[in-house]
């Protein structure tokens, strides 16, 4: 796959019960469902939290915005022992490029130009 056009992708979902290995492959399932790449999908049960689960997996890069609802709705679509999820979207890693500062003045306050 082109990391290029991926986007790493991460769901915790907090169990009603601690998670067993029907919860493990409904939680595989769900993220198998949303990724392009079934190689990056992994799942593991929180070490410190045994009602805490975290998938990740790659999907195609789209606006975090368009695809959160979709990820959210999947999850619980496919988890029998839902209780809450939250999904967030860490950085690939390699090359990051730094926006640029633009050089208009601050909001609000006025634009003082010097004169020789």
């Amino acid at each position: 796959m082109n990391r290029s056009r991926q986007m790493a992708v991460r769901v915790k979902v907090e169990l009603t019960a601690p998670a067993d290995q029907k919860d493990i492959c409904e939680m595989r399932s769900a993220a198998m469902a949303m990724t392009d790449d079934k190689q990056s999908v992994h799942v593991s049960v929180v070490a410190d939290d045994p009602r805490a689960m975290i998938a990740g997996f790659t999907m195609t890069k789209a606006r975090q915005m368009d695809v959160v609802d979709k990820i959210m709705n999947e999850f619980a679509l496919f988890m029998e022992n839902y209780n809450t999820q939250s999904v967030w979207f860490p950085h690939l890693g390699g090359k990051r490029t730094q926006k640029r500062k633009g050089n208009t003045p601050t909001q609000g306050m006025p634009r003082v130009d010097r004169q020789p």
